[in-house]
């Protein structure tokens, strides 16, 4: 759900429009009823690295080149 505030009460009640952003809801801060911000959540940003000991690791041979037999096997 969408709230509209005007300025004065975005600055007397920042602690409770903050709040709600933080549960999802976004609100536009008006000034004389027309829009000039928005306070939205923030989307968690995922982890660099989260997975990096989930699959197991690849031999260095993997990167090797293959050899034509191989390659030809692959339709390469």
């Amino acid at each position: 759900m969408e709230h509209v505030v005007n300025m004065h009460e975005a600055k007397s009640q920042l602690s409770r429009l903050v709040a709600l952003a933080q549960q999802g809801e976004s609100v536009t801060i008006a000034i004389h009823g027309r829009p000039v911000a928005k306070l939205v959540p923030i989307r968690p940003q995922p982890v660099f690295g989260l997975g990096k000991d989930q699959c197991p690791p690849v031999p260095w041979s993997a990167f090797a080149p293959v050899s034509d037999e191989e390659a030809a096997e692959w339709g390469l």
